[in-house]
């Protein structure tokens, strides 16, 4: 009876797990630069379905137009590197801003590293498939202000998510490898497009209904094995 449990306890906690996950990426359906998270089954250690974790999944997203100034898609592997209050991260999401002194950040406010500060009489940017960005000024004068690099990573599945898209080095992604695109296994930008999310509503609905149908068979379970104990009490009783 104890085995009963113990196959029901891990289903609800596999199933509380998915959950949440499912419900994590559904809200970030229109995150650009969102890859999808999948949970990676444990080996068996005991009885029941067991997760050893969940993983954002390294699936390119698709490239959107949008026209922004500041807004590029990175075409392979690689991520922009930025400066946190708690030191380097990365993240997938090419949708940058200017702060208050001109240097382009993150959505959220984190400066792009290498820093690039945009000269206060310019027009238009312009950015190439390098990273190098062109500023311009009224006469369309182009001046080269700085360069885009990229981080990469051996495994890029080991990185650990903190937050607003951002990753830091974790135990299995291997040393952070910096480069500018277009280096040997370094993607390529494109300017005024983004990475749309990797979610895929219909996938993720569907699944979600299916990890309730699980649940409810694991909850069913261990509350049959319940009755049968507590009948079994009574009887002895």
């Amino acid at each position: 009876m104890d085995l009963s449990f113990h196959i029901a306890q891990n289903g609800l906690h596999a199933g509380t797990i998915r959950q949440s996950m499912i419900a994590n990426n559904l809200s970030n359906l229109t995150t650009d630069g969102y890859r999808a998270q999948v949970a990676d089954p444990a080996t068996l250690n005991g009885p029941g379905t067991q997760i050893q974790g969940v993983r954002d999944s390294q699936t390119l997203g698709t490239p959107r137009a949008t026209g922004g100034v500041t807004d590029v898609f990175i075409g392979g592997e690689g991520f922009l590197r930025v400066t946190t209050e708690d030191g380097v991260a990365y993240t997938r999401n090419g949708q940058m801003h200017l702060d208050a002194e001109g240097n382009l950040t993150t959505s959220s406010g984190q400066l792009i590293e290498p820093q690039i500060t945009i000269p206060d009489d310019s027009v238009d940017l312009s950015i190439l498939g390098d990273g190098t960005v062109l500023s311009y000024d009224v006469d369309n004068t182009a001046t080269e202000i700085g360069q885009i690099e990229l981080t990469r990573f051996i495994n890029p599945s080991g990185l650990i998510a903190i937050g607003d898209n951002l990753y830091v080095n974790g135990p299995n992604s291997g040393d952070a490898i910096d480069g500018v695109p277009g280096d040997a296994g370094f993607g390529t930008l494109s300017h005024r497009v983004l990475e749309e999310s990797t979610v895929d509503p219909s996938r993720e609905i569907t699944n979600q209904i299916v990890n309730q149908r699980y649940y409810q068979m694991n909850l069913r379970s261990f509350q049959t094995s319940d009755a049968i104990v507590s009948r079994t009490l009574d009887i002895f009783s």
